[in-house]
């Protein structure tokens, strides 16, 4: 009775790699996309320079780059985990930026409530479309498209279709964490921003969230079959309405980061930070469909972005390549993971093809 079993024990020591761990597809596009820029900028320098791409200064300039994308990514994976999309992230980026800076240098309301203002403002706006969209049939591509759309209206209202300028009141949360510190390779000053090491606690909060609470277990059974989740009990309307609460409040710090950063609140701050994020939770391999991703996929998608446009910067490529190179990269990683899952379903077929097999052998064996 015990010979069936070996090879069932041999079978699943076979299990792709890439099923099992299902970040390892687009972390290997990623290291070889590092790989080629760095033999690039080896080859471009006769071997004489270290390569710049991997200097201390430009990693650390990487993460200031990416900091605000990947803090929306964080909310954005939740927000499609569970079967939805938002669109309106960027021009509610824009608006956010807009409030507090009108609030900080007009209205005279101080650092602290302005910046509360345009926080509850995103929260209050992507709660009213998650209710829409929680409550009725709509495609939340649709909502959230005409909430790109009202948003964008709001904020030329607000300023009178004008930029607002700040005199640096928000400069404490660029203010440089590792004072003094520099690059051993090129001797350049290092800047960590307080809002780097939000990025990184925001996702480690979110990471933990999804991966070991209840909560997380909910919207990942959402977003797989929201009808199974209702008949086990799981309020759906509210968790669908939970998320896009958790996505207005991320994309009010992250639009507050952005406006520290340039001190102007202007209606293109927020522009193509939806394209980037849902490019960015994408790649990291989160499904449109919903039910599948997970964070440290999105931020290996966060890094990857990033590096990019910073390597096409480098490599002194025009930013009509740059636009082509991430292009190719969404279409690539997505597909390099569609192909991965369907050699992995197909290994899967023919693992439980041998098991019958082996179990109708067995039983003919044993009929004899």
């Amino acid at each position: 009775m015990s010979k069936p079993e070996v090879p069932n024990a041999t079978l699943q020591v076979k299990e792709s790699l890439f099923r099992r761990y299902e970040n390892l597809t687009v972390l290997s596009i990623f290291a070889s996309f590092v790989v080629i820029v760095v033999v690039v900028q080896l080859i471009s320098t006769g071997g004489s320079r270290f390569p710049t791409f991997i200097s201390p200064v430009n990693i650390v300039n990487i993460l200031q780059q990416v900091a605000v994308p990947g803090i929306v990514a964080v909310s954005m994976t939740m927000v499609m985990v569970s079967g939805g999309i938002d669109l309106s992230v960027g021009m509610l980026a824009s608006l956010v930026s807009i409030i507090v800076a009108l609030g900080i240098s007009q209205w005279r309301l101080g650092v602290g409530p302005s910046v509360l203002l345009g926080v509850a403002s995103a929260v209050v706006l992507e709660t009213a479309m998650g209710f829409i969209i929680s409550r009725t049939r709509i495609e939340p591509f649709i909502i959230t498209l005409g909430g790109m759309i009202s948003f964008q209206g709001i904020a030329l209202l607000l300023s009178n279709s004008r930029e607002v300028v700040m005199k640096g009141e928000l400069n404490f949360l660029t203010l440089n964490l590792v004072e003094g510190a520099r690059d051993p390779v090129t001797g350049l000053i290092l800047r960590v921003p307080p809002y780097v090491v939000a990025f990184f606690v925001i996702a480690l909060i979110g990471g933990l969230l999804l991966t070991y609470t209840k909560y997380g277990r909910r919207i990942y059974a959402v977003g797989t079959n929201a009808r199974a989740a209702f008949l086990a009990g799981i309020d759906v309307r509210n968790m669908r309405l939970s998320v896009y609460m958790i996505q207005g409040l991320l994309v009010g710090i992250g639009a507050t980061m952005l406006l520290a950063r340039i001190n102007t609140g202007i209606i293109t701050l927020g522009q193509g930070l939806e394209i980037d994020t849902i490019a960015m939770v994408v790649i990291g391999g989160t499904a449109l469909s919903g039910g599948k991703g997970n964070i440290v996929g999105t931020l290996i998608g966060v890094f990857f972005l990033g590096s990019i446009a910073n390597a096409m910067n480098l490599l002194r490529l025009p930013s009509e390549v740059q636009f082509l190179a991430k292009g190719l990269v969404v279409i690539i990683a997505v597909s390099a993971g569609d192909v991965s899952s369907q050699i992995s379903e197909f290994r899967g077929l023919r693992r439980e093809q041998a098991k019958a097999r082996s179990a109708a052998a067995t039983a003919k064996k044993g009929g004899a």
